[in-house]
């Protein structure tokens, strides 16, 4: 077998031989051409916005503790966020676009707002009571706390871990600092898809822990880019396919839109395309909470704004005087416990309790009493510090220290705001055990009034106490949403909360979800009748509305009314407004009617009632533009009028121009159209068209038969606008012929290449002969070898290829049908695995020898010029030809089964044998009966086709020339399979040998 094998590699090296001789004697080969092809487009390669968020710092990737999952670490005080978080397995695939503030989720925002507080916290800025609030700070570093390069401690999520504050200890030790403005995500978790179907939804919030079957402890999730991907993932088409993208569900171009934005962007619905509106209301959130998530910039302390004349100074506010005149100085000082504030040389000042506007007056009275001829000015430095309360329903309840000019509103955002359990319309300051205010928040935030936004003083409280009724609506209303319920009683003042409704509400059936208390769920139907005795406002106004009622505008219907459809060929088509009694022809005009209309037929598709099923009316559109009644139908609401072409309806005819023109092919027919606009519509005729004599085949018709006849043509006289430029009629065809004895480029030229005196390409007249040539390039130089003279002719090439294509193709079946054979019969399985192997490398030497062309060497025996006149070698040139001339090579070829492969300087008069001697002989595998011989001339010499008596074979006595080469084969063994292998690599040894690749012609066993 492994005899075997190194024979079958052998045809692998098709073009390794010797430059000294393979050059010369076998040339090179054509390939066909081949163009690499690219991807179509560059599709979601690189994300925008963003980095690799998902990843920590260091490019780790690892997830944090069990308790840094959200759900876990605000168990209680997150209750609508649920206790999974968000699923960082998700194998979703990146998206081609990043908005990062549109798509983060509210829970992130939520902890860039904590992780901004808990760093005031360390700083003493914020004091929250002596006690964080549930899972604040969990995992999060400590002041000044230093981790040593491989110590780890949970960080946050999507981030690696923590070292010194507002570090990154990774997992070699480096330091990365933590940016706040990125928030720690996986990007990939929730991010749209370019392709993705409609009902696409989210995966959920993001499980930053995976919790074990077993029950023991969690395990940090793996980073999403490290899972394999899933069945799904791997069905999406690469960014290259372009068809396989194209299959992909697109998604719908108005998700997201407003209610407003949507009915007015949306194409017009017909009635033919109606169809059923979705059920339900959707999602519902709660109105006003949204405006406490909107990230850190809102915790921004309120030190450098300026206050108002009526702020009340007090201890600890800082005041800035600037004296001039009389003496100079700028004085910072503070109001003691006392109230007052001391100045050099003048004392202490008493301003506790002041006006601002009032405290100028009196510290230049008391410093008027040292000083004379002064200017003072007063400013307000550093504000003094009070500390509030904000209690009940909030997110972050504590104490918190303020400054003074802090208000009702500065103090809910410092604190996260109310939860979605907590009021927004009844939040109380309570101010020495006295309600001195209730906040109504909807009032700012429909409004835009701060007026009962009041300055707090030290040791107020904010009560956020519980949401009270509520009611939802939805549908077609400017801001859908929940409201909390105060004063509203009916559905007037519900409606007015949410905007009032839209135009595209369907006033006539308003439904309302109630919850029966403790009972049941019921739906009540609302008639908003537009024609009544009553105002909407005022039928509104009778309905009174309950606590956890939805109420839902549906939209009205949006199928259009009141409109036919012109579509085909037309210059405008659309939509077009009925009117009272309008026909087909008021609906059609003559400037909007493109060319080469179909005068003959028009179509009509009309919804007939009861039911609306769709008819078909066909009329005669030229009939009905010179108003015939009975073509000039009335149409009614929803027709669809359609106008064809000529082309849809007719079958164009057309003429055809074959032969000596620029463009032969078949042309449209044209009315009148002659023989010389057909030449024209050919590119004219060629400079080798024969004018004197051109013929036109015509079909006759006779009944049921065809027949067709041909018609002489003088071209010269038709292109003279003659008599002869007669008019043709459908599916004419012009032949133009060529000038006899008149030969194409390719047809005219032959090459002559190598020894010659003026070797280069010849031009050729019909019937010259080789010779002729040879002598126009001044015969052969003194180093011509004409034993090795190569001829090749692009006619034989074809025909060798054909063969060539025929037994490749008939020797790769060969192959798969021998592999099942022995797959079936083999005695062993080292017998398979060996035999596979040789018919892999054997099915490879074929798809090899696939990518090579045949030579086309047609053999031919040179001996000199004189002699060659007259021989039957002299052949008659073709178009194409060549004759290549080498040098002597002077080595001849020893390839094959012997003990040294080599190349032995030519000697005259040596034979075969000796030639094998030079090499060590032929070794004890060679098969010595199928020794042969490639001479240079391209013929094969071998054993059975040598004289021979009795034991006595001529073969190895042969004298060989310069160029030869001796091929040893190996022996085979004689197994069935094995000859089968034989007869395959024998077929590619000579279609080896036919493509002029002489090392794979040592196929043989």
């Amino acid at each position: 077998m492994k005899r075997l094998l190194s024979s079958v590699i052998v045809i692998i090296v098709l073009v390794s031989a010797s430059a000294s001789w393979g050059a010369n004697l076998f040339g090179s080969f054509t390939e066909d051409p081949s163009a690499d092809q690219e991807a179509l487009f560059p599709y979601q390669g690189q994300r925008q916005g963003g980095a690799n968020l998902g990843a920590g710092p260091d490019g780790g990737g690892q997830g944090p503790d069990a308790d840094q999952g959200y759900g876990s670490a605000y168990p209680q005080q997150y209750p609508e966020s649920g206790s999974e978080g968000y699923d960082a397995q998700a194998d979703l695939p990146p998206s081609d676009s990043l908005d990062l503030p549109t798509q983060l989720p509210s829970q992130y925002q939520q902890f860039q707002q904590d992780y901004q507080l808990y760093q005031q916290y360390l700083q003493g800025q914020q004091s929250f009571g002596g006690q964080l609030p549930q899972g604040m700070g969990q995992g999060m570093p400590q002041q000044g706390q230093q981790l040593p390069p491989g110590q780890t401690q949970p960080g946050l999520p999507g981030t690696n871990q923590f070292g010194a504050q507002g570090q990154f200890i990774g997992p070699n030790g480096s330091r990365n600092y933590f940016q706040p403005s990125q928030l720690p995500m996986d990007q990939e978790d929730f991010l749209p898809m370019p392709y993705l179907d409609d009902d696409y939804q989210p995966r959920g919030p993001l499980n930053l822990t995976k919790e074990k079957k077993d029950g023991s402890q969690p395990t940090p999730a793996q980073a999403p880019q490290q899972k394999a991907p899933s069945d799904a993932a791997k069905d999406k088409p690469d960014a290259g396919d372009l068809k396989g993208l194209k299959k992909l569900p697109r998604r719908d171009p108005l998700r997201g839109l407003s209610s407003i934005e949507r009915t007015l962007s949306e194409t017009p619905v017909t009635a033919e395309k109606a169809k059923s509106q979705p059920y339900g209301t959707g999602v519902l959130t709660q109105f006003g909470y949204s405006f406490f998530r909107q990230g850190y910039p809102r915790f921004a302390p309120l030190t450098d704004i300026p206050v108002g004349p009526d702020y009340r100074i007090n201890v600890g506010d800082r005041l800035v005087l600037t004296v001039w005149g009389s003496f100079d100085g700028v004085y910072n000082v503070e109001v003691n416990r006392a109230g007052e504030i001391t100045l050099p040389r003048v004392g202490a000042v008493k301003v506790a309790g002041e006006r601002f506007d009032q405290a100028p007056t009196l510290i230049r009275a008391a410093i008027g009493k040292v000083y004379k001829n002064f200017n003072l000015n007063v400013n307000m430095g550093r504000l003094r510090s009070i500390k509030v309360y904000v209690v009940g329903e909030v997110q972050r309840p504590g104490d918190y220290n303020v400054n003074s000019l802090t208000t009702v509103l500065s103090a809910l955002v410092l604190a996260g705001g109310p939860t979605k359990n907590g009021s927004l319309r009844s939040i109380q300051i309570n101010r020495a055990g006295q309600v001195v205010e209730t906040v109504d928040l909807y009032q700012f935030f429909l409004k835009g009034d701060k007026g009962k936004d009041i300055r707090l003083q030290p040791g107020d409280t904010v009560l956020v106490p519980v949401v009270g009724p509520v009611a939802g609506v939805a549908g077609n209303v400017r801001r859908p949403a929940i409201y909390e319920l105060k004063s509203e009683r009916n559905l007037k003042d519900l409606l007015d909360l949410a905007g009032g409704i839209n135009p595209s509400g369907y006033l006539q059936r308003i439904q309302v979800y109630r919850v029966q208390a403790h009972d049941k769920k019921m739906v009540t139907d609302i008639n908003l009748d537009l024609n009544g005795d009553r105002g909407i406002d005022q039928q509104a106004g009778s309905f009174a509305v309950q606590d956890h009622d939805v109420v839902q505008v549906l939209p009205i219907d949006g199928v259009l009314h009141g409109y036919v459809r012109l579509s085909g060929h037309v210059l405008r088509p659309g939509d077009v407004a009925l009117k009272p009694g309008m026909r087909v022809s008021a609906l059609l005009s003559r400037d909007n009617l493109l060319p080469e209309y179909y005068g003959q037929a028009g179509q009509v598709i009309r919804l007939c009632p009861p039911d609306q099923h769709p008819e078909v009316i066909f009329f005669d559109l030229s009939k009905a533009l010179a108003q015939d009644p009975a073509n000039d139908l009335e149409l009614k609401e929803f027709d669809r009028v359609r106008v064809f072409s000529r082309k849809e309806m007719e079958e164009l005819p057309f003429v055809r121009i074959n032969g000596e023109v620029q463009r032969p092919g078949q042309k449209r027919f044209f009315q009148n159209m002659t023989v010389r606009d057909l030449l024209m519509a050919g590119g004219n005729v060629k400079m080798d068209a024969y004018l004197k004599n051109a013929e036109i085949t015509r079909l006759r018709r006779s009944g049921d038969s065809v027949s067709s006849y041909s018609i002489q043509v003088d071209l010269e006289k038709a292109l003279a606008g003659g008599v002869e430029n007669i008019k043709l009629q459908p599916f004419d065809e012009l032949s133009v012929r060529r000038i006899p004895n008149w030969s194409e480029s390719t047809e005219r030229y032959v090459l002559l290449k190598g020894e010659f005196r003026f070797p280069g390409v010849y031009p050729i007249f019909k019937g010259e002969r080789l010779s002729s040539v040879i002598e126009r390039a001044g015969g052969f130089t003194d180093l011509a070898y004409l034993k090795g003279a190569k001829f090749t002719r692009e006619i034989a090439r074809r025909l060798q290829q054909q063969r060539m294509d025929e037994a490749l193709s008939k020797a790769q079946e060969d192959i798969i049908k021998l592999q099942t054979k022995i797959a079936q019969t083999a005695a062993s399985a080292e017998e398979v695995a060996s035999t596979k192997t040789t018919l892999e490398t054997l099915m490879q030497s074929v798809e090899v020898l696939k990518s090579k062309r045949a030579e086309g060497r047609v053999l031919i025996e040179i001996a000199s010029l004189e002699e060659l006149k007259g021989s039957v070698y002299d052949v008659e040139l073709q178009g194409g030809d060549r004759l290549t001339v080498p040098s002597d090579p002077g080595t001849v070829n020893v390839i094959g089964d012997v003990y040294n492969q080599n190349s032995i300087v030519s000697q005259r008069e040596k034979s075969v044998e000796w030639y094998l001697d030079q090499v060590g002989g032929a070794t004890g595998d060679a098969d010595l009966s199928e020794v042969y011989v490639v001479k240079v001339n391209g013929s094969v010499i071998s054993r059975k086709n040598s004289g021979h008596f009795l034991f006595f074979n001529s073969f190895w006595h042969k004298h060989l020339d310069s160029g030869d080469t001796v091929i040893v084969p190996r022996q085979y063994e004689k197994t069935a399979w094995l000859r089968d292998i034989k007869d395959i690599a024998q077929v590619l040894g000579n279609i080896a040998v036919t493509a002029g690749v002489l090392v794979a012609a040592g196929l043989k066993f």
